[in-house]
């Protein structure tokens, strides 16, 4: 009988409603549905008239980030990850209390602060924003780095700024820096910005649309070393709104991980969450992801058969 025991590039490196999504359910709106009226003639035909006045009347949109120059915003990226490690041993092997401690979850948590301008780009099928670095803070067990006071003193140094390379339709194609001292940061910005749904659809959509694409969560390993957790993803558009600010598009996404870039692992899961895009201006306002993982390392490195759990939450807001 076994149990388990709980536990706990040049330099390019690839990237809500109101309120918090606090879980999964959360996500299950109601999207409004549109009757059909069916007029029958004296003679018994049907007409198809309020079928299509009630199609002509959703808007299309399209949907792409701003080509023009100009302050974007101030943005914070949050990214939080809770990982536990599972040890697969039997009832009574004397490991289990060696263990131990290597199970206890671990957190760590990265938060970055950042005003973010828009820049004319050589060619139509690039966005780039020039990041000026804010704030930087990286905290969690066993982490141990440097304090935002001590990062604002380097920033002064050797310069705040980054930049930042998309397609028009989102996707991430990485963060480039100029100076070694801020490499950290640039790491960060580009882990997160990797895992969060922000690919916008190729053509015009209505409400109730849904495209696909994908994205790659930045996770530890026990060794230490980061994984990319490959999830395809299905976004819907959930819903227009006319606000006093302009036209936004309420976006939620989904998916399930297939992959994780390497050998070493085998990883299932779940990905969700909500974003608001402002559709007049080509931004994003406020996006919130979590993602639930297994990852089953077949190379333990010496150590007992084990899989780790992976709680997985980013958060970006426009301030």
């Amino acid at each position: 009988m076994s149990r388990r025991v709980p536990c706990r590039c040049p330099m390019t490196l690839t990237p809500l409603t109101k309120g918090m999504l606090p879980r999964r359910l959360l996500l299950l709106g109601l999207t409004p549905v549109l009757g059909l009226v069916v007029a029958v003639s004296a003679e018994g035909q049907t007409t198809s008239g309020a079928e299509s006045q009630t199609a002509s009347a959703a808007p299309q949109v399209l949907l792409r980030l701003r080509a023009d120059s100009g302050v974007v915003g101030h943005y914070k990226f949050t990214v939080r990850e809770r990982q536990r490690l599972v040890f697969d041993l039997p009832e009574g092997d004397p490991r289990v209390s060696l263990l131990q401690s290597a199970t206890e979850p671990r957190e760590t948590r990265t938060e970055i602060a950042a005003t973010v301008v828009a820049v004319s780009s050589d060619t139509e099928d690039e966005r780039r924003y020039i990041a000026y670095w804010l704030g930087y803070r990286l905290s969690g067990d066993q982490v141990q780095g440097l304090s935002p006071l001590q990062w604002d003193s380097i920033f002064q140094k050797v310069g705040r700024s980054a930049v930042l390379r998309f397609t028009p339709r989102g996707e991430p194609r990485g963060v480039q820096v100029t100076s070694d001292a801020v490499r950290p940061v640039a790491q960060a910005l580009a882990g997160a910005l990797s895992g969060l749904a922000m690919s916008l659809p190729a053509d015009s959509v209505t409400q109730g649309s849904a495209w696909e694409g994908d994205v790659a969560v930045q996770v530890a390993a026990p060794d230490g070393s980061r994984r990319a957790v490959a999830v395809h993803v299905t976004y819907r558009l959930r819903e227009l709104r006319d606000e006093p600010g302009g036209l936004k598009a309420r976006i939620e996404f989904d998916g399930e991980a297939f992959g994780s870039g390497t050998e070493d692992a085998a990883v299932s899961g779940r990905y969700f969450g909500e974003s608001i895009f402002a559709v007049n201006e080509g931004r994003y306002e406020q996006l919130m992801a979590l993602a639930n993982f297994e990852l089953n390392w077949k190379d333990t490195s010496g150590l007992p058969p084990n899989h780790s759990v992976v709680e997985w939450q980013a958060q970006v807001v426009r301030n």
